[in-house]
């Protein structure tokens, strides 16, 4: 009995979990959290006791109010609001700031705070000009990501609370069945029924944890329709079951998650209701049994607009308010003349036909709502910005994570062979459309690629003119844009036939060339006119929008910066590819441009703008480049001042490193040496220089040497020998002598010096057999492959002299302005190439080297050498030491007001300083690379206000404290 016992215990044990495991595996349902506040349920009964039938009848319209300047009928609005009590308004077009006044001034004429409606499926920006339009629904489905579409949620909820909104009229959550439906398209997210339902909910969680109420829109199901119910009655005919598994699927997803609205459509769905001509807005099979009786819904029924041709063409004579309340409907949106619609609903109650407990109801479930919205609250000031610093950030995420590549033949992209010649082709008609692209293009890719963009017309007639095609005809790499396009299926989205014939042509003329296609609009464009493109191409991706950010994002994906993974939501018909299609591209380390910088809103940069204003003010310099990089990606980027009083800097204007050179070219080539075996830290000089066997010198080693812990003396003047002995120049063999015979302190003692720079010169011209070895080692093994054209020795060879900054005007030794040449003396006499000077750069390669250091030593797909290496060579090897250097490379300092870098870099952070006024500095703890470039011996060297006033570091400390506080 015992056992029998034991046995039914654990049986029913077994059973009880078994039972909890299933509840926990059952869909939690959610009920709207306005209809569970407490406190809501108080305010609303308070507030509703104190209401007349009339005023009750009021609560349940929305009437639609304009922002724009023009403020003739805001008397009107304003009386309505005021005499008969109106519910709630539907924001319409105009501006923000008149947005916020409009509202504000009817709220104040409210005895019961309004709710404020509007349409923002994308953001503000679809009814409100001056703001931001998020990419469509569409584009948030090829990104599949629920935590970004929540995020953007949270976004357009903040925005819409920051300009006085309580209820958004989104998410769309339409299945896009129908490829050729012309209003739906683009607003759904797609044409799978899971995908849309997930999104959707995630849009509306983001909305509602602002206090915005979503809803769900156009039920049950606008996306099968082939026509637009603003303009007639659409039918959908399909059958129960199709119904049930497509259209409301989405529904019964988002009204589970507890959303709190929904906007019933103006549709014929003969499935749902036989009656002929009835628009689903007045069926009460759809808009009660179906929707609150069989799919469980609790929320705010609001109707579309009933000024729309869908319903008002359609319900004769009725009495449409009654009918609309009686079929399911809360609140009445665009319902004529509020006056009017009143009367006839008070006169319903009256004659029975509609019973005053069904308007209570209603009236209550709205008071519930704005309760739950604040709708009440404080209302935003003038000038308050009208959405949260992560907006751009977010927009940026959608674009990058939805682009689409269809076909990528030979993984032609992303893009990782320097020195290219590239073709761009915008398919447009004005100039302008696709100058985003172009100079994103070339920012990220550098002046090692020849890139010329060329608008052929959006027929693509200019594209088989003798010059398009002579360049054509010599381009290893071609990128067609489809640009100017619409959201448009009736005009093909604005992609002409003539264009696709044209560019058929061109492909087949002009076959040495990869081709890459790029289309800036609704995939649906893509149908069986594309086949001879798509067999030919080498590549093709859907990039959605038409917009600057989407150009940018673009470039920013074919040169392996930022994501393009998007999968197609929908299925392009006649084009061969389907629904879920998407190759995606591998991103690589390559330094990016950022949207902060381009918008010069990052935090520091006024900051660094005032550092730098003020040391031009006191001719510190005459002008000079600043640029910052965090996780890869420029966030400021200006020219200051000009190269000589006359000429602006500009972007692209190169400058003398100085002892930059000490790590840009002499400790990364022996790096790269000492990787391959042929070379050794630890041998002594003596073994490289044979006539050093017998002198103290030689027993020095080149660890010693690169921490400045040699015991040579800083520097020797050779110059001023020339001047003395009246001679044009000093023998080299005689500049060694001097070096080899000058003064020696005790090895290990710190001491900068540039004497052991020049023994590593000319140890590697004697065993590389190469006059210049040290210039043919850096360029060969890093500058070329990394693609680093303006990175180099004797720029006058290979440069226009109005890019390069002057150094000097040298009244002593050259007695010439020194421009195109290395400003330090001994590397002049040495013909410009050396181990601690002579090396030239812009600031954007002088950042591509500081990001290739950041990420271990790689750049693009070009690897150069092993993080452990740099981690190596970047670390201080005698830690216990008053010695702060690296192995080549400078450290922060030891002591406070020591060094170029700022005292709140990292301990791993690394650099170097050049005389001329020059820095670069890596951090890899704050993922951060810094570039100040400038002529500060411009046009005299014996000026010192730049290093006395501490710019460099000045400017080093704001970044520092800006990067620490985004951290934190």
């Amino acid at each position: 009995m015992m056992i029998k016992n034991v046995l039914f215990a654990l049986t029913f044990s077994i059973v009880l979990i078994g039972c909890a495991q299933n509840e926990d595996q059952t869909p939690q349902i959610l009920t709207p959290e306005f209809l569970t506040e407490i406190q809501a349920q108080q305010y609303a009964d308070s507030v509703i006791s104190t209401l007349s039938t009339e005023e009750q009848i009021a609560q349940l319209l929305m009437v639609p109010v304009y922002s724009r300047i023009d403020t003739n009928k805001w008397s009107v609005e304003e009386k309505q609001v005021r005499d008969l009590g109106l519910g709630g308004i539907i924001v319409m077009q105009g501006g923000p700031e008149n947005q916020r006044i409009r509202i504000l001034k009817l709220q104040q004429h409210s005895k019961v705070p309004l709710m404020i409606a509007s349409d923002a499926e994308w953001g503000l920006g679809m009814r409100l000009d001056s703001t931001r339009s998020f990419p469509r629904a569409l584009t948030l489905g090829a990104t599949r990501d629920a935590n970004l579409v929540r995020e953007f949620g949270e976004i357009v909820g903040q925005s819409l609370r920051l300009t006085g909104v309580h209820v958004d009229f989104a998410p769309v959550v339409d299945v896009n069945s129908n490829p050729i439906n012309p209003v739906i398209g683009s607003r759904s997210f797609g044409e799978d029924e899971e995908l849309v339902g997930e999104l959707g909910l995630a849009y509306s969680e983001g909305l509602q944890s602002q206090n915005v109420l979503a809803t769900a829109k156009h039920f049950p199901g606008h996306g099968d329709s082939d026509s637009d119910s603003h303009k007639t009655l659409p039918t959908i005919n399909q059958t129960r079951k199709r119904l049930d598994t497509v259209e409301l699927a989405p529904f019964k997803t988002v009204f589970d998650g507890g959303i709190g609205g929904v906007m019933i459509a103006h549709l014929e769905i003969p499935a749902l209701d036989s009656t002929p001509g009835q628009p689903s807005t007045l069926s009460p099979y759809i808009s009660d049994t179906l929707l609150r009786r069989e799919m469980g819904f609790k929320g705010l029924a609001f109707t579309d607009a009933l000024s729309m041709k869908g319903f008002a063409d359609f319900v004769g004579d009725r009495p449409r308010a009654r009918d609309a309340l009686l079929a399911g409907n809360d609140i009445l949106l665009f319902p004529g003349n509020p006056d009017e619609v009143i009367k006839e609903v008070k006169f319903a109650i009256e004659e029975g036909t509609l019973d005053s407990a069904l308007v209570a109801e209603k009236c209550k479930r709205v008071l519930q709502a704005k309760f739950w919205t604040s709708a009440g609250e404080k209302f935003p000031t003038k000038g308050t910005v009208w959405e949260p610093e992560e907006a751009e950030d977010v927009h940026r995420k959608i674009i990058s994570s939805s682009l689409t590549v269809l076909e990528n033949k030979g993984k032609l992209f992303p893009i990782t062979e320097p020195a290219s010649n590239i073709i761009v082709l915008h398919v447009a008609n004005k100039l302008s459309s696709g100058e985003e692209f172009s100079e994103q293009l070339r920012l990220n890719l550098g002046d090692a690629h020849n890139i010329k963009a060329f608008t052929v017309g959006k027929n693509g007639e200019a594209l088989l003119g003798k010059d398009v095609m002579d360049h054509l005809k010599a381009a290893d790499l071609i990128i067609v844009n489809f640009l100017e396009t619409s959201n448009k299926p009736w005009k093909n989205y604005g992609i002409t036939i003539e264009a696709l014939i044209n560019i058929e042509r061109a492909i087949n003329e002009i076959s040495n060339a990869d081709w890459a296609i790029n289309l800036f609009a609704n995939p649906y464009s893509i149908d069986k006119s594309w086949k001879g493109i798509i067999e030919k191409c080498t590549s093709l991706t859907v990039a959605y929008q038409d917009d600057y950010r989407t150009q940018e994002g673009m470039a920013d994906a074919i040169c392996g910066i930022g994501g393009a993974k998007g999968k197609l939501p929908v299925t392009p018909p006649g084009s061969g590819y389907k629904y879920g299609d998407g190759l995606g591209l591998d991103e690589i380390v390559r330094l990016g441009w950022n949207w902060k910088e381009k918008n010069n809103n990052w935090s520091a940069t006024a900051l660094i703008d005032s550092i730098v204003n003020e040391a031009l003010t006191e001719d510190a310099m005459p002008g000079c480049r600043v640029l910052v990089a965090h996780k890869n990606q420029v966030i400021h980027d200006k020219c200051y001042g000009t190269t000589n009083g006359e000429y602006p800097v500009a972007e692209n204007t190169i400058y003398d490193l100085a002892s930059i050179t000490k790590i840009a070219a002499t400790s990364l080539s022996l790096m790269k040496l000492e990787e391959e075996g042929n070379f050794n830290l630890n041998d002594k000089l003596k073994a490289h220089l044979p006539e050093l066997d017998t002198l103290e010198l030689g027993e020095r080693t080149f660890l010693q040497v690169l921490t400045h812990s040699a015991g040579l003396y800083p520097w020797i003047p050779f110059y001023r020998e020339t001047l003395c002995d009246s001679i044009d120049e000093l023998p080299v063999d005689t500049m060694y002598k001097r070096i080899y015979l000058s003064e020696l302190k005790p090895a290990g003692e710190y001491k900068y010096s540039d004497l052991g720079f020049y023994l590593i010169y000319k140890i590697l011209n004697e065993e590389h057999h190469h006059h210049h070895a040290l210039d043919s080692i850096s360029k060969h093994k890093l500058f070329q492959p990394l693609g680093l054209s303006s990175v180099g020795y004797t720029p006058n060879c290979c440069f226009d002299l109005s890019r390069i900054a002057p150094t000097e005007k040298d009244q002593i030794f050259r007695k010439c302005t020194v421009h195109g040449s290395v400003h330090d003396p001994g590397a002049h006499m040495l013909g410009g190439v050396c181990g601690h000077a002579g090396l030239f750069s812009d600031a954007h390669d002088l950042a591509r080297l500081g990001t290739m250091l950041l990420n271990g030593g790689t750049y693009g797909d070009f690897r150069y050498c092993e993080p452990e290496t740099i981690e190596k060579w970047t670390t201080r090897p005698f830690p216990y030491s008053e010695n702060r250097r690296a192995i080549g490379f400078d450290k922060k300092g030891l002591n406070p007001d020591e060094g170029s870098a700022s005292e709140l870099a990292s301990d791993e952070s690394y650099g170097h300083s050049g005389f001329t006024g020059t820095l670069l500095w890596v951090d890899p703890t704050h993922d951060l690379v810094y570039v100040f470039l400038s002529n500060r011996t411009y046009p005299s060297a014996d000026n010192g206000k730049l290093i006395t006033m501490n710019v460099r570091t000045e400017i080093h400390r704001v970044i520092m404290e800006q990067i620490l506080a985004e951290k934190s």
